[in-house]
């Protein structure tokens, strides 16, 4: 079993166009923050299971959890790492506060918020706050774009001392709910792979040591055989592709419900309570395959690249499939 993500908050002082919680943050029922007591229960049930060594906080953005000093006190209490994902927009008093932390957490920026790129108050915040903490823990910079990301945009507003500097990049793209209408097409897929390499080109322009490392969602069809040699050349951590593009785990959310992955967050969670998260995570992990086993026969059958195993591609995001059934056009 690999470390859940823990969303201990479903708000976020953002609004970016790409956000995978979206459902979950114009939720009314479920309640804007997981209670301290819940999350020690978590706690308490990811001590249990020797395979997990790290807390991955979470959200909407967990450090406005009201409580959120507390979280991370409790966390290094059990486990000697945490690592907390979050848009960088919070308090002073915060940033020194995790400061002498360091490095028993580790800090993954979404650098391609509203406020970061087009508000230059914001900006020097968040540069800010990657600067302080870059060379005294592990640093990870968030990249999720979509068909409309403007990257240059992106790269005007980094600096060039923060790319060549922090320790590893997360590459992801935005894909779609599952019974939701589909924003692109087969055909919008090698665009997504020029795009990619383009990120990966600027990143290595400035930081050749970097790990680079590819999300779910990705497939083989968004790439020409050249531009996956690149990618290869560049050393870049390509898991697998689809949904099976990362190592599989399931999300928390702060009512203690679980579900596999975003793009599917409307279409099954299951309860926690009063089960171990081995259990609740084999059936999500059921749950993904047969949703997969019912739609493998209108997948891409006709692409040379389509399987299982290395270098081959189940077929796209399930969110996606589930929406628009069609066929990869090779």
């Amino acid at each position: 079993m690999f470390t859940p993500n823990i969303l201990i908050t479903n708000f976020c002082n953002q609004n970016c166009t790409f956000c995978f919680a979206s459902k979950e943050m114009g939720s009314k029922t479920l309640q804007r923050e997981m209670s301290l007591p819940d999350f020690k229960k978590v706690l308490s049930k990811l001590k249990s299971n020797s395979s997990i060594s790290v807390v991955k906080l979470l959200g909407g953005e967990p450090t406005l959890h009201s409580q959120f000093p507390e979280i991370i006190n409790a966390s290094l209490k059990h486990f000697s790492y945490v690592q907390v994902f979050t848009n960088g927009i919070f308090s002073d008093t915060l940033a020194q506060f995790l400061k002498e932390k360091l490095p028993k957490i580790g800090f993954t920026f979404n650098v391609m918020t509203p406020g970061f790129l087009f508000n230059k108050e914001t900006r020097k915040l968040v540069s800010e706050r990657i600067l302080s903490y870059i060379h005294k823990t592990k640093v990870t910079l968030s990249f999720t774009f979509d068909m409309h990301s403007n990257m240059e945009i992106v790269f005007d507003a980094i600096k060039k001392n923060i790319i060549s500097g922090v320790d590893s990049f997360r590459l992801g793209f935005s894909n779609p709910t599952a019974g939701e209408r589909n924003y692109y097409t087969f055909s919008d897929f090698p665009k997504v792979g020029k795009k990619l390499i383009y990120i990966v080109s600027h990143i290595r322009k400035h930081n050749k040591n970097a790990k680079i490392h590819l999300n779910c969602g990705f497939t083989r069809c968004m790439f020409t055989n050249e531009e996956f040699d690149f990618l290869q050349k560049e050393h870049i951590s390509i898991t697998g592709f689809g949904c099976f593009g990362k190592d599989a785990s399931f999300d928390l959310q702060t009512d203690l419900t679980a579900f596999h992955c975003f793009p599917l967050s409307q279409k099954d969670k299951l309860t926690t309570q009063r089960r171990s998260f081995s259990h609740v995570n084999n059936d999500l992990i059921k749950k993904r395959f047969t949703y997969w086993g019912n739609i493998i026969q209108s997948v891409c059958k006709t692409c040379p690249f389509y399987g299982i195993g290395r270098d081959k591609c189940p077929g796209p995001c399930i969110a996606f499939l589930m929406n628009k059934k069609t066929h990869c056009s090779n």
